[in-house]
């Protein structure tokens, strides 16, 4: 699961989830706990995101392109689509935690 691969690389997250419909939140609520509201989810990080995103993109896994948009799964996700979001999770979990990391410091 997203949750899971991220969770494995150390990135802080949040999914929030309705039915069928879910989002993962590239970071915690203000005391540490879920993300609740607007406010909570524009602290998080959009440039974890955004490589978590560009990963998945390249890998062929196309995720809505914003950090607050839900995602969906749907009978039309065949055990093939499933299988590939499955072996690109790592990379973009292991992306996102590089831009957490921030870019190489310079000596």
């Amino acid at each position: 699961s997203a949750s899971a691969s991220l969770a494995s690389v150390g990135v802080p997250h949040t999914l929030g989830r309705a039915g069928s419909m879910f989002s993962v939140f590239f970071g915690h609520g203000p005391d540490g706990g879920p993300v609740r509201d607007y406010d909570d989810a524009r602290q998080q990080s959009t440039g974890a995101f955004r490589a978590f995103f560009h990963e998945m993109l390249g890998r062929g896994v196309y995720l809505p392109p914003s950090a607050f948009e839900s995602w969906f799964v749907s009978a039309a996700h065949d055990d093939e689509a499933v299988e590939q979001v499955l072996d690109a999770l790592p990379h973009a979990a292991a992306a996102a935690a590089a831009a957490l990391e921030g870019p190489p410091q310079r000596r």
